[in-house]
């Protein structure tokens, strides 16, 4: 039986490493990168390429929704599993529409991770129990609403950097972390704002969070 290869993406060295200790002792994975923020995440699967890629919902600069929908958008192999504190159906909901195929909780048993595993690699949908159902009553009354398609106008890196004003980053330091000139910037966000039609930095932020692109509680 061929190895499965993995990536782990967290914020959270210690997560990683127990992850990987725990998968590696099965002997049928094989992590083959980490990843501590989800831009370098990204190009990380992007670069491996690996079967799966486990990440956790909230990791900065670009959060596990985003980095499913690019790998969706790009046609990439690899299948997307989000391992999250977040236990919100509505996140959840966000993550398969973006792409995910798995939704599970950090505080589930090792042996649910596994199964969670084992299912999406056969493109098989897998969401924590403890949430099952209410995500199943979210998406019969059509999804996440008029925010979540508002969501959708905007290109990826318009989400990108509106992620990032939602994480409270300046102009300056979008710039100078996505390599941009700060024009380059305060037009996307123009544009954002324009197509959202909203009229203040506190109105982009407030977005960012009801679309799940951050969080309003502290980075867990």
């Amino acid at each position: 039986m061929s190895l499965v290869t993995i990536v782990l993406v967290d914020d959270h060295k210690l997560i990683r490493q127990g992850i990987r200790s725990l998968l590696e002792a099965q002997q049928r994975y094989e992590v083959v990168g980490e990843a501590n923020d989800g831009r370098e995440g990204f190009e990380l699967i992007e670069r491996v390429s690996p079967d799966i890629a486990i990440i956790d919902m909230m990791i900065p600069n670009l959060n596990g929704i985003e980095i499913a929908r690019l790998v969706n958008q790009r046609g990439l192999r690899t299948k997307i599993l989000i391992l999250t504190m977040c236990d919100t159906a509505t996140y959840a909901v966000r993550a398969l529409q973006g792409g995910a195929l798995g939704y599970i909780l950090k505080d589930s048993d090792f042996s649910e991770i596994l199964h969670a595993i084992q299912n999406v690699l056969i493109s098989k949908r897998y969401l924590s129990p403890e949430i099952a159902e209410e995500v199943l009553e979210l998406l019969l009354k059509a999804g996440a609403g008029k925010e979540e398609d508002a969501l959708n106008l905007l290109s990826p890196r318009e989400r990108e950097i509106l992620q990032l004003v939602g994480e409270g980053k300046t102009n300056s330091s979008i710039a100078d972390q996505l390599t941009l000139s700060i024009r380059t910037v305060e037009s996307h966000r123009f544009n954002t704002m324009k197509k959202l039609r909203l009229n203040s930095h506190a109105d982009l932020v407030k977005f960012a969070i009801n679309t799940g692109l951050v969080t309003s509680s502290p980075h867990i």
